[in-house]
């Protein structure tokens, strides 16, 4: 691989796809790495728009603006990079499909499912819309059980460039979706079809686990179709709602888990064991519930017994990782035989170490000052 971006831009060919980037220490955390997240601004530098000088300007690859492929993205960045390769190209597909995307279908589309009484008809009402105006992007709700795929897909031909894309599709639909419902809609796992760098680990942007499979997929709780859109969009909705969601991520738990907004059974739950790790019997003891009763009453809410204890885990273990205690005393006061069966339990939880889950939460800090915000205000203006 080439060593820069740069230098791969001037010399690679438009559907050619680099491969997958290392898992180095800049890959992880809040971050995606350029050399997946980027193949598309690839492409555009190649053809002669200068993304690429966009990018060093936000500050991606550091202060002398070397973006090679383990150079971080973070959110913002990620985003800006996206809407600036649609202003530059004038098409909200990159100019790498077949049929492409005129600038403000996804604002007509924001508005369409803003309007909606439900997630479920939101979602669907979108589907519609791509298949009325013949776009080469669509969005399918498929439902199974206790839980939806909200799947994605894009007429690319490259299979490489076509799982980078559908990604950011999806990141764009998760932003939309929460905005439009004024909290993060909580995804269970990400599926793409490409050799993801954060596979079987979580997703930076998303919180959850990213998997393999065929079709590019947001999986939810299927009770969260029932929410109900409650946003009042203005005249630039695109702007409102990625700057919404943005700060959405701020403010995010490290487990991914909002107790303001767990059903009632699932709230006592992990309230419970936000407390102190107990077993789904002793659990199921404190509810005067039967362990039929508690799985059913969980299913209904869409979580789980197993995924609540994780990510209560995660925030108990949260101010000892702040504090830099050691690992050793945190697992006594945690109620861990030793540090190793502490470290097995944080990775089965979060898909991280220890140390990556420290370094998560110092990047969790809000890292976007008021010249990248006024950047994103900027070039989000004309796609509105």
């Amino acid at each position: 691989m080439i060593a820069t971006a740069r230098a791969r831009a001037g010399a690679g060919k438009a559907g050619a796809g680099p491969r997958r980037p290392g898992r180095g220490k800049e890959v992880g955390g809040k971050v995606l790495p350029f050399g997946w997240a980027g193949r598309t601004a690839a492409v555009a530098a190649a053809r002669g728009a200068p993304i690429l000088d966009l990018l060093s300007g936000a500050g991606v690859g550091g202060p002398k603006g070397a973006i090679n492929d383990e150079a971080g993205l973070s959110a913002a960045q990620y985003m800006l990079m996206g809407v600036g390769i649609i202003n530059l190209m004038d098409d909200e597909m990159h100019a790498i499909s077949r049929h492409g995307m005129r600038r403000g279908t996804v604002s007509t589309g924001l508005r369409i499912m803003a309007s909606a009484r439900t997630l479920r008809t939101a979602i669907e009402a979108l589907s519609k819309f791509y298949r009325l105006v013949g776009q080469d992007q669509t969005v399918e709700l498929v439902i199974s059980g206790a839980t939806a795929q909200v799947q994605v897909s894009a007429d690319i031909s490259d299979p490489h460039l076509s799982a980078t894309v559908e990604e950011m599709i999806a990141v764009s639909l998760h932003c939309q979706l929460s905005y439009i419902l004024d909290r993060l809609l909580p995804i269970g796992a990400f599926v793409t079809h490409g050799d993801h760098p954060n596979g079987d680990r979580l997703h930076p942007y998303l919180g959850c686990t990213v998997v393999r499979g065929n079709r590019t997929a947001l999986v939810i709780p299927t009770s969260c179709l029932d929410l109900a859109p409650v946003a009042k969009l203005g005249d630039t909705p695109v702007t409102d709602a990625v700057l919404c969601w943005l700060k959405l991520l701020d403010t995010r738990t490290l487990s991914g888990i909002d107790r303001r907004h767990l059903q009632p059974v699932s709230a006592a739950v992990f309230d419970r064991l936000r407390e102190r790790d107990i077993s789904y019997a002793e659990c199921c003891l404190e509810l005067r519930l039967s362990e039929d009763e508690l799985r059913r009453a969980l299913s209904s809410e869409g979580s789980g017994y197993r995924s609540l204890r994780h990510g209560a885990l995660l925030e108990r273990l949260r101010p000892h990782l702040i504090s830099g205690a050691c690992l050793e005393d945190v697992a006594v006061t945690l109620g861990y035989s030793d540090a190793r069966s502490l470290r097995r339990s944080v990775q089965s939880a979060s898909g991280l170490s220890v140390t990556e889950l420290r370094k998560s939460i110092r990047l969790a800090e809000p890292q976007d000052d008021p010249l990248m915000i006024g950047r994103l205000r900027h070039h989000l203006a004309p796609i509105n």
